[in-house]
């Protein structure tokens, strides 16, 4: 019974290594891309943003032909309202391949951390099979009972199950993305994830820039500028009621300017302040990194020296690669983190839209 058991488990580890190579090996070509890559091709070949530019081209020129049917009929009302649409338009754009943009980086970087997690999976998936040898070995002996061996089995069981599936998700999820690349049946291989921290603005630096750039202060400001339009008409030929109710419209233009202006302000320290937390979740990590990094290059030396056993130098690899995991976790966030930022400094914008626009 126990030889079964012995010859079953040396089968499976063979079918999981064939498996974890042919995963590998899928395709008769891997290509290795960076995120900047990722990111150009799918611009290249992702319908839905070439449709997005296309409105949006079509929508500027439609506005280029009604700038010029206000020049007949020219008024600063007209001018600011026409200002206004366009703003909008290119603010819904902007938004729209910023969102684009994001969803791509995030789907590089879960796929990134699925590949790192997998080969977590595989070594627990070894110490598991490990344990489960040496508690048939224990039980063969008398040192356990019936019942703590099927608890090792079972754990076993589970261990590769989630292994299994794992797998073919990453599979499955890196057929689809190398679609997306225009790369269909070839195998991808991502470059991992970079991180320098050169660009650290100053608190007031980020708020200056989120006031200028914020289109929600613009549209406050422009409301602002016809209000006072409307009341100067008013004052012309409305009657005295009318002339009030222009009056009220203005205070109320300028209550939500203000408004406005303080919420940004806060909005601007608050994602200050993540962008500060994700760059020291960053170093803290480094840190952890590192140190696990250490700890299991001595296990390694102790283990070939026959000191520790092999359990211990696997739990000790598990452990460096969740460090590891945990860390690269750590800098995917930061990029999303600081791009965010910088898109509400507009310091994105304008890249986006001139690359665009220029085609």
């Amino acid at each position: 019974m126990c030889y079964k058991k012995k010859k079953g488990l040396s089968l499976l580890t063979f079918m999981l290594i064939f498996l974890n190579l042919s995963f590998l090996i899928f395709a008769e070509e891997t290509v290795s891309v960076d995120l900047d890559t990722v990111i150009e091709r799918i611009m290249e070949n992702d319908l839905d943003y070439r449709l997005t530019v296309a409105n949006y081209e079509r929508t500027m020129l439609e506005y280029e032909k009604r700038k010029a049917n206000y020049l007949l009929q020219e008024s600063r009302y007209n001018e600011l309202e026409l200002e206004n649409s366009i703003r909008s338009a290119e603010n819904t754009y902007r938004n729209a391949i910023e969102q684009f943009v994001n969803n791509i980086i995030r789907e590089y970087t879960d796929l990134y951390l699925a590949v790192l997690d997998l080969e977590i999976k595989n070594i627990n998936f070894e110490l598991a099979e490990t344990r489960l040898r040496e508690a048939e070995a224990q039980y063969r002996i008398g040192d356990i009972g019936s019942i703590a061996l099927l608890d090792q089995e079972n754990s076993f069981k589970d261990i590769q199950f989630s292994l299994e599936n794992a797998r073919d998700d990453l599979q499955h999820k890196m057929k689809e993305f190398a679609g997306k690349l225009g790369l269909a049946g070839k195998s991808l291989e991502l470059a991992e994830l970079d991180y320098n921290n050169e660009w650290m603005p100053e608190e007031e630096e980020v708020i200056q820039a989120v006031l200028e750039n914020s289109f929600q202060l613009y549209t406050k400001e422009n409301q602002l500028r016809l209000a006072e339009i409307d009341l100067e008409r008013a004052e012309l030929t409305a009657a005295e009621l009318d002339r009030k109710i222009k009056e009220k419209a203005l205070e109320i233009a300028r209550l939500e300017l203000e408004k406005t202006r303080n919420e940004l302000k806060e909005g601007a320290r608050q994602s200050f302040y993540q962008y500060k937390q994700a760059v020291k979740r960053i170093e803290l990590n480094r840190e952890r990194l590192r140190s696990a990094e250490e700890k299991y290059r001595l296990r390694e030396e102790q283990y070939k020296l026959g000191l520790i056993t092999r359990v211990e130098v696997l739990e000790y690899k598990a452990s460096m690669l969740q460090a590891k995991y945990n860390y690269l976790s750590a800098v995917a966030n930061y990029h999303l983190t600081e791009r965010a930022l910088k898109w509400e400094m507009g310091l994105e914008t304008e890249v986006l839209l001139n690359e665009n626009t220029d085609k």
